[in-house]
């Protein structure tokens, strides 16, 4: 297991054809609010369009509020870029900055102002959430959750109003690659009412839409019953993830002895939209609300015969991170175009 110091270290060289992307996402459950905070850099593949860029990306949830997903980004040149290529890790887009254990920002969103001051402390080993022979194979993308249910103090404002934060609930990774993933489902639930220690991750990822391999589906949870590990090479292989309706997804794995029952959905509303380019130069469309619901059900038998019954049924509301990225878009989703940094007035005014 790398630590999180190694699992954040930078790997771009300076060559073509690559992405990095380090995020953190801050929960408020109390206050239905979380915050989703990027910073990558891009380079296009040799004779492809564009030139090398630094991003800075942000979006504010708020549930109840009359413009439930504020986003916004900087495109800035690879001159604002920094990063040391020796000692602790450090990335500066700016004067935005993310290290292992804080970050900083600021940008426009949807018209309005939002910054950031934040800080935590690392988890001395990234978390294990995919089979461990992926980690040693050359695949395209690669993944490190390098800090994973971390608690954030600091503070975010929006035009002016602070919002200060003691403890709040957190997840940050750092992804990096040649190729871009061109399906992938994503769930992260950082607590659940009624258990005080639960929460969970599920991802289902395919790498090609058609004439490709079949997707590979984690499952990864905890409650005061100790943890459930659905990562492993063989159960990514049977899991199962599904959409239920046009903002809803359905995790399930199964055992001789347990099966695991995951159902997440958003309010449309709550969704931020984004295009993401492969450096190879097709598109993506990205959907996320940091205000998802979701429910966990486990269920058991005493044995393979027997019929399952509910031993687990815990739920979070508008507190969980849902993300949809395929290559068509979602139908009503608004999303900020790769070339704009905010969305077209037209979305805003629609949206």
């Amino acid at each position: 297991m790398r630590s999180s110091e190694e699992g954040n270290r930078v790997r771009w060289r300076g060559e073509p054809g690559f992405f990095e992307i380090w995020f953190l996402v801050v929960f408020d459950p109390q206050g239905r609010r979380a915050w989703w905070l990027r910073y990558t850099t891009f380079a296009p593949a040799a004779g492809g369009p564009g030139a090398p860029r630094a991003t800075l990306w942000a979006a504010a949830f708020e549930a109840r509020a009359a413009i439930p997903a504020l986003v916004g980004k900087r495109i800035l040149p690879l001159t604002a870029y920094e990063a040391p290529a020796a000692g602790p890790f450090r990335v500066r887009l700016g004067d935005a900055e993310i290290t292992n254990g804080s970050a900083h920002g600021a940008l426009v969103a949807t018209g309005h102002r939002l910054a950031w001051d934040l800080r935590f402390e690392p988890r001395p080993g990234e978390a294990s959430r995919a089979p461990h022979l992926l980690a040693r194979l050359p695949l395209p993308t690669q993944v490190s959750h390098a800090n994973d249910a971390v608690s954030v103090d600091g503070w975010v404002t929006l035009d002016g109003v602070r919002i200060v934060l003691s403890g709040a609930s957190a997840v940050q990774k750092h992804i990096w690659g040649t190729r871009r993933v061109e399906e992938l489902f994503w769930l992260y639930c950082p607590g659940f009412s009624g258990d005080p220690v639960a929460r969970l991750e599920a991802t289902s990822v395919r790498v090609r839409q058609r004439n490709g391999p079949p997707p590979l589906t984690t499952i990864w949870a905890c409650t005061t019953h100790g943890p459930i590990d659905r990562c492993g090479l063989a159960a990514v292989m049977t899991n199962r993830a599904e959409r239920t309706a046009a903002m809803g997804l359905r995790w399930e794995s199964s055992g001789l002895l347990h099966r695991i029952v995951i159902d997440a959905w958003c309010d449309p509303t709550t969704l931020a939209g984004w295009i993401y380019r492969d450096p190879s130069g097709f598109d993506l469309h990205v959907a996320q609300s940091d205000v998802a619901s979701c429910t966990l059900q486990i269920e058991t038998r005493a044995h393979p015969l027997a019929r399952w019954r509910r031993s687990i049924h815990l739920e979070c509301t508008e507190g969980a991170a849902l993300e949809f990225h395929a290559p068509e878009p979602l139908p009503g989703v608004a999303y900020v175009a790769w070339d704009d940094e905010e969305l077209a007035r037209e979305c805003r005014r629609s949206s």
